[in-house]
């Protein structure tokens, strides 16, 4: 298990940078949609405000915001991130920050609005990153978080497939979570037109199969073949094999899922007409059937009254 400070210097230095210019299939693509749809509906809520984008990563969705926003600052703990974005939207006026994932440079009360878009799903020190996007929130601020929806992703208890997530949520979960540190929390559930939601969900599939194959191959290697024994047991026997053999077992592991990784699903490649007939207009969100939906969209306030009118806006019950 890392530890807070390794899995940011992971983040900073590992995690992909996003590309939303570039598309070499229809799952990209439809990634893209999703994350900028989330980005686009915040907007609504943006008009002369002063926004903090919190992961900001290349920008993109800062440059959203900036359309109607008085003031975007965007942050990110990669440096490479950070470069991209200014070079990319630095020209526009927004302002992009590298911050070290711990204390936020900023006064209190600074932003009318906190947005941190796939991000939550990273974090090991909860207070620390509440805290701090706490701090220099206004007292009648929003903060709107999106993260994937784990019930599409993992098996109960299982540890998410992807290196770079700590932990998933189902929309439960999230609200428990978001809770504990708001009074007043709504979450959304994302939906789209039936191509477009197939894609996304067969993609997260496909990864839950080869996480669950990976699994099954740990849980033989681990023990005996033909005997069942007690974890206790097992751990011990673990401490005892030495380490060359330990890094064979490791290599069986890494060769397992390139070969799962490899399977016999193709993935669409992308063409032009394909991007011509789908777009953001293909997404909405809902209230309700939460544990179907591809992403959650939550906002948060101290405010009841600003929850109610985020609901007005997006025509939510």
């Amino acid at each position: 298990m890392l530890t807070n400070e390794e899995m940011i210097e992971l983040q900073a230095e590992k995690h992909d940078l996003i590309d939303v210019h570039n598309f070499q299939t229809e799952e990209a693509y439809v990634q893209h949609l999703i994350h900028s749809f989330a980005y686009t509906q915040a907007s609504t809520l943006a008009e002369d405000k002063i926004i903090l984008d919190l992961g900001c990563n290349t920008g993109y969705g800062s440059e959203i915001l900036f359309q109607k926003a008085k003031k975007v600052v965007g942050v990110d703990v990669s440096e490479k991130a950070i470069s991209t974005a200014k070079k990319q939207y630095g020209n526009l006026g927004i302002d992009f920050q590298l911050i070290d994932g711990k204390q936020l440079p900023f006064e209190d009360n600074e932003f009318d609005m906190v947005i941190s878009c796939q991000v939550i799903e990273h974090i090991i020190d909860y207070n620390v990153y509440f805290n701090e996007l706490r701090r220099v929130l206004s007292p009648s601020g929003i903060v709107i978080f999106t993260t994937p929806n784990a019930v599409l992703r993992i098996d109960p208890g299982m540890k998410p497939w992807n290196k770079f997530h700590v932990r998933e949520f189902d929309h439960s979960e999230l609200q428990t979570l978001l809770n504990s540190h708001f009074p007043t929390v709504l979450i959304m559930g994302l939906f789209a037109e039936e191509t477009l939601y197939l894609i996304e969900k067969n993609r997260n599939l496909r990864a839950l199969k080869r996480a669950r194959g990976i699994a099954r191959e740990a849980a033989r290697i681990s023990q005996p073949s033909g005997y069942q024994i007690q974890d206790s047991i097992r751990s011990a026997i673990k401490k005892m094999l030495p380490e060359s053999i330990l890094n064979k077992l490791r290599k069986l592991l890494a060769s397992l899922r390139k070969l799962l990784a490899s399977s016999s699903h193709t993935i669409q490649k992308i063409d032009k007409s394909f991007i011509e007939e789908h777009g953001l207009e293909d997404f909405f969100y809902r209230t309700d059937k939460l544990s179907a939906a591809l992403d959650f969209f939550a906002v948060c306030s101290d405010d009841e009254n600003a929850i109610v009118d985020i609901k007005y806006k997006f025509k939510m019950d």
